[in-house]
């Protein structure tokens, strides 16, 4: 699966907190929605905040949905 093909979202609980979309800007290929503003993203920053609510008790929870069409801002 290419990143172009999925968006990540973050919940806490039941409330959507942060979104992930694919960008087409090599630098910074994600585009980071929360709390009404969007922010670039690189790579690494996004698994800095994705990696650490795979493990057990984490209280956030990571969903990446795929065949959605991606919202340009």
């Amino acid at each position: 699966m290419k990143n172009s093909e999925c968006v990540i979202e973050q919940y806490r609980g039941d409330t959507l907190t942060r979104t992930f979309m694919p960008t087409e800007n090599k630098a910074f290929p994600w585009r980071m929605s929360a709390n009404g503003k969007s922010y670039l993203r690189t790579n690494g920053w996004v698994l800095s905040k994705i990696l650490p609510t795979l493990v057990d008790g984490s209280r956030f929870k990571t969903r990446v949905v795929t065949g959605r069409r991606n919202k340009r801002h």
